[in-house]
């Protein structure tokens, strides 16, 4: 069995994949947001569709970054939490008063 480590490096790993639940809150907004977006570009002209476009993958590439900043965020805190917790576990074994 490889370790976590390695998962992760050969790629079995992806925190990013998810599925999404049929009828759940997030299939709800999703069918909405592309509803809503199929409605709009059909008011657009050529032009405008191709500004949208520029737009849309604008939003994506940023929304991309803000994931992978709070997936690091979040990643480094996790560490924080546990090495706070194995270089306090003398505190546990053997607790002094001060």
């Amino acid at each position: 069995m490889r370790s976590i480590i390695e998962e992760l490096y050969y790629g079995n790993i992806s925190p990013s994949d998810r599925d999404i639940i049929k009828g759940g809150t997030y299939s709800h907004m999703l069918n909405l947001v592309t509803r809503n977006e199929d409605d709009l570009v059909q008011t657009l002209t050529q032009a405008q569709q191709e500004t949208f476009e520029k737009f849309k993958d604008c939003a994506l590439e940023l929304g991309d970054k803000n994931e992978m900043a709070s997936f690091v965020l979040g990643f480094k805190l996790g560490m924080r939490l546990a090495v706070e917790v194995m270089i306090s576990l003398d505190d546990i074994t053997d607790p002094k008063m001060t």
